[in-house]
């Protein structure tokens, strides 16, 4: 019988990797990926059973919680606490699924992964559909046992269109030995998320792989399950430049302790202009975690409650989860530039730091596009996209 470990525990372990992960973290950066036996240490700590169902083996950790814990682990390093959350965000897919699919699927030890961008095209057949398709960012592809990838049903040589006006959009579930991946991953930031590209050709997906995540049957229920899935998805990779950004403030507050600048007989931190800017990139931290943490915190609530959550809260959630990477990221940008000549040295934190967070920012759920969607909720308008 498997025994779900408390929130606080989840968060200990996170605390307790630190160390060991970011002694991982220059082999992480050079493979490109989490190396092998990384991810059995972050197997041994279960961080991928955090949204798993309790009926299945896995922890169903509540979301406050899991946000927490991947902010920790990125404290440590960006690319594990990505690879982390990939993991969990894509096993959501188990409480969609049926029951028999569901076990044969999620095994002990087994991770999940893929992309939803529906770059698949798929044609109806007996028994399930048809699949092709070639997706980017897999992200923790390597030491992945199924993949999904977001697909669009074909009526004939368009989409098939439901009512709304939206298109048919589905979620494939393959095993690793339908995929071919293919390593395109050759980046400036995130470079051990091994996000490398995955392709399907002409592979048969039976019905019962194929799941609807934005109006699904749950087979599973509680409010991890009942939580806005965008959102859910979003909120497995906005709290991961904060704990960047946490990092690299922490990194240039000890570098200003000893760091004598040339042509000066001071330290770093005697300098005004490094006072006035740390403080700054500490407020743009604390503000825009402090903001993703109020509503979310907040929704979960309601969803505990059973109550639905309007489209405007969902909006604002995604603004939220948009800032803190953006904030993040400026706030980083700050300390890299106090650090000066140092900060440029593949050897600096500072510069990892900098390349993984402009790298996330650059991820469609953290994109600044979240903050017109918002406002347009809030200005009484409707949504240009009911992507929320």
């Amino acid at each position: 019988m498997t025994i779900a470990a408390a929130p606080n525990d989840m968060l200990a372990a996170a605390v307790s990797l630190g160390p060991t992960i970011r002694g991982f973290a220059d082999e992480t950066e050079r493979m490109r990926q989490c190396p092998p036996a990384l991810v059995d240490v972050l197997h041994e700590q279960r961080m991928f059973d955090m949204i798993l169902p309790k009926k299945y083996g896995g922890l169903e950790t509540d979301i406050p919680t899991m946000v927490r814990v991947l902010e920790e682990l990125a404290i440590a390093d960006g690319s594990t606490a990505w690879a982390v959350g990939i993991g969990c965000g894509t096993s959501i897919i188990s409480a969609a699924l049926p029951e028999a699919t569901a076990r044969e699927v999620f095994k002990p030890r087994v991770v999940t992964g893929g992309a939803q961008a529906p770059n698949g095209r798929a044609v109806p057949v007996d028994g399930g559909f048809r699949v092709s398709g070639r997706w980017g960012f897999a992200s923790g592809c390597t030491h992945c046992s199924w993949l999904v990838g977001g697909t669009l049903i074909m009526d004939g040589d368009a989409p098939r269109m439901l009512d709304g006006g939206m298109p048919d959009w589905r979620t494939m579930l393959f095993p690793m030995s339908d995929v071919e991946i293919i390593d395109t991953w050759h980046v400036s930031g995130l470079r051990g998320t091994g996000s490398r590209d995955m392709e399907v050709k002409d592979v048969f997906v039976p019905n019962e792989r194929v799941i609807s995540l934005i109006d699904a049957h749950r087979y599973v229920d509680g409010p991890t399950y009942r939580f806005p899935v965008l959102g859910f998805l979003a909120l497995t990779i906005a709290p991961i430049p904060l704990g960047i950004a946490r990092r690299a403030i922490d990194e240039l507050l000890t570098l200003a302790g000893n760091k004598m600048p040339m042509g000066t007989m001071h330290k770093l931190r005697d300098r005004a202009v490094v006072q006035y800017e740390i403080a700054q990139a500490e407020a743009k931290l604390r503000s825009a975690r402090a903001w993703l943490y109020e509503v979310t915190d907040e929704m979960w609530e309601q969803v505990v409650r059973g109550e639905e959550v309007s489209m405007r809260d969902r909006a604002i959630l995604r603004a939220a989860c948009a800032h803190a990477a953006i904030e993040s990221s400026r706030a980083i940008d700050m300390a890299y530039t106090l650090g000066g000549g140092t900060s440029i040295y593949e050897t600096s934190v500072l510069q990892r730091c900098m390349r993984d967070a402009h790298a996330a920012t650059q991820h469609v759920m953290l994109a600044p596009q979240n903050y017109e969607t918002a406002g347009r909720l809030m200005l009484g308008l409707p949504p240009a996209s009911l992507m929320v």
